[in-house]
């Protein structure tokens, strides 16, 4: 597998912030190294393809991603786009010859995830979704240690992505008919896929889960929404949870606890946590450590890493790789199969959320 001519050529679906803040830039990066030519971008804004157009010097704009998909020399595509144009999007562009990174989360529900994982497979073009977690230096070197044997049996993990004060107050994030949920959904899905990879990638068999919506529409809470400088959100276009907590158990005996929110009322401005415990030790994404039991109890053995917030880092290193899997030279980090069972685990949550009952996960 390889370019057509030479560099991949490459667009962008999307041109919203998630393509401004980090599909444009990481590929622009990319651009300037010599990995890659960014030849187009789409949106059905006019003006907000032509802004990130003239931002990052792409050369040509459309409205339509079917017309940008005719493009004959174009490689791959990243689907920058809400949640709810994923499948159509990502399934046009296997079935017109490119491969994709699409952003997460997967799909609006499994059935979607699953024919984007056919199409796939049926085209043998490149599909997977953008977890940059997975690529920061603290992940690979637990994931390096697991894969070892290091901690032994993996039997167990939390993982947590909590907000006290953190709702995006733009784009769709918070409409469940565009979106497909709240924060499971745009944040909670970042922690479950680390965790479920640092665990092996075990598969889910059955799943209890809990959703809440309690503080968005508080009187004077929209105007306390102060992370990252985002201002206040709607209260009247908020449909989603404001805070969901699920249990997971897999085919291999493992579990997993997860607690996600954009609201709740907690000391820290945001909480991001990954966490497997095994027979012979345990690792932490954040605080980072990896402790071994050599027989004379657990030693951090953890290697020194980049401190601080690494996520742009592997939001890099995401869109390195799948240029890299376009030219060959690597397979995808983040498989769709992975990705489906992400998804699976999403649905019921929210399922088990809406039924107060332990919903089973079949294939």
């Amino acid at each position: 597998m390889a370019a057509k001519n030479g560099k991949p050529k490459v667009a962008i679906i999307g041109c919203g912030g998630i393509a401004n803040g980090s599909h444009a830039p990481s590929l622009k990066r990319l651009q300037e190294e010599g990995a890659c030519e960014v030849i187009a971008c789409v949106d059905v804004n006019a003006a907000a393809a032509q802004r990130m157009a003239d931002t990052f010097n792409i050369p040509r704009v459309f409205t339509d991603f079917h017309e940008l998909l005719a493009l004959d020399e174009l490689d791959g595509v990243s689907v920058a786009t809400p949640p709810f144009v994923h499948r159509d999007a990502t399934v046009a562009a296997l079935r017109a010859g490119k491969h994709v990174l699409c952003e997460k989360p997967m799909a609006m529900n499994v059935a979607e995830a699953k024919e984007m994982l056919a199409v796939a497979r049926e085209t043998g073009n490149i599909l997977t979704i953008g977890h940059g977690g997975r690529f920061s230096a603290a992940a690979q070197a637990i994931h390096d240690r697991v894969e070892a044997g290091d901690l032994g049996e993996i039997y167990y993990g939390k993982a947590a992505a909590l907000r006290k004060r953190g709702v995006p107050s733009r784009g769709v994030f918070t409409v469940k008919k565009l979106n497909g949920g709240g924060p499971l959904i745009d944040i909670g899905v970042h922690a479950l896929d680390l965790t479920l990879w640092l665990m092996g990638s075990p598969r889910p068999v059955g799943v209890y889960g809990a959703t809440y919506d309690k503080l968005a529409h508080r009187p004077g809470i929209a105007a306390q929404n102060s992370l990252f400088n985002w201002g206040p959100f709607d209260p009247q276009k908020y449909d989603v949870e404001d805070l969901c907590a699920g249990f997971v158990r897999f085919d291999n005996g493992a579990t997993l606890f997860l607690e996600t929110s954009w609201l709740i009322n907690q000391p820290e401005a945001e909480v991001r946590r990954n966490e497997v415990y095994g027979t012979a030790g345990s690792a932490s994404t954040n605080p980072f450590h990896i402790l071994v039991d050599t027989g004379d109890g657990p030693k951090d053995v953890a290697p020194e890493v980049p401190s601080g917030r690494d996520g742009q880092q592997g939001n890099f290193l995401r869109f390195k790789r799948f240029l890299d899997c376009i030219e060959g030279r690597a397979e995808p980090l983040v498989k769709p199969e992975e990705s489906l069972d992400v998804q699976r685990i999403i649905d019921a949550l929210y399922q088990s959320g809406e039924t107060g009952k332990l919903v089973e996960i079949g294939d």
